[in-house]
């Protein structure tokens, strides 16, 4: 992977934390060149805003960050991205002179550095992989996080997720009862909980894109105790011929935990599946609900909607 400086990186890659690692293999080089060069290249790695690695991940993978991010790792990307990084060196073996540099940087400067070292044994027909690390990673975890990276919050909007368009689709339901829900086990509904009066949602399907953005009105409720009003007299959601049978056996489930939930919203504007919104770019990750901070997003679905302030 090129960097803007006119080098090349081994690997370049990330955790579930949001913190960017630089992996260089050290070859055939000397133990300056393989230092200097991994300290370039960490140089470049801390500039790197979420848009870039978001391209860098598009031009070298041809997906989306966001969504593969999710995928690996069950939650969305943090709100605290790239604030600090990590630099490793991997090699079978290392010279003196390399190993006390690495050692001085990172006890001396807490510079995030370290050498991992791999072996390889073959016992008759079996063959392993041995690895090993020239400094313990629990004693080179010493970089302090830094609050400037943190994208801030506007306090009000939020991302919601409604399911899929080929599995287990809610958007009918909850654009028709003015709705958003989620079930069939506690990591799904959970999220609910944050959604409070005078929050704003902005409604994904997955597989379609946005649908609908609509402003928080009554906290998490039951979905089975969930009730609108029809000709003057209030009817239980649940019991309406046009709920999915999936959604009723969540919300009539026993079991607490994998129930079905729901939170009422007023929606300023909706529109059809097959006229969803959806760009190149825009936050999209399979969570049922998570603060949405991404400007971009916020700025072109509400325009799309013509939802102004």
């Amino acid at each position: 992977m090129q960097t803007g400086y006119g080098g090349f990186v081994d690997v370049l890659g990330v955790d579930v934390e949001g913190r960017l690692h630089v992996l260089e293999l050290k070859r055939d080089r000397t133990p300056r060149e393989v230092v200097a060069q991994t300290l370039d290249y960490a140089s470049w790695a801390d500039e790197l805003t979420l848009v870039e690695v978001r391209e860098l991940y598009a031009a070298h993978h041809g997906g989306d960050f966001d969504a593969a991010f999710a995928e690996r790792f069950g939650v969305p990307v943090p709100d605290a991205f790239n604030v600090d990084h990590e630099l490793t060196i991997v090699a079978s073996a290392l010279d003196p002179a390399s190993e006390r540099i690495v050692r001085y940087l990172a006890t001396r400067y807490e510079v995030p550095v370290n050498a991992v070292f791999f072996r390889h044994f073959r016992d008759r027909d079996a063959q392993y992989l041995a690895r090993s690390w020239l400094i313990d990673p629990t004693e080179a975890e010493t970089t302090p996080r830094v609050a400037k990276k943190v994208r801030p919050w506007n306090g009000r909007d939020f991302f919601v997720t409604l399911g899929r368009v080929d599995y287990h689709n809610r958007w009918d339901v909850c654009r028709k009862y003015g709705i958003v829900c989620a079930g069939g086990g506690a990591r799904w509904w959970r999220p609910l909980r944050n959604l409070q009066p005078g929050h704003r949602v902005f409604a994904y399907v997955g597989g379609a894109g946005y649908v609908g953005i609509g402003e928080v009105t009554h906290p998490m409720q039951k979905f089975a105790e969930l009730t609108v009003n029809q000709d003057g007299r209030e009817v239980r959601v649940v019991e309406q011929d046009d709920v999915p049978d999936f959604l009723r056996e969540h919300a009539l489930s026993e079991d607490p935990e994998s129930s079905e939930y729901a939170v009422k919203v007023r929606w300023l504007k909706t529109v059809p599946l097959d006229e969803a919104f959806s760009a190149p770019g825009l936050f999209a990750v399979p969570i049922s609900a998570c603060r949405l901070r991404d400007e971009r997003t916020i700025s072109e679905v509400a325009t799309h909607f013509d939802v102004t302030e």
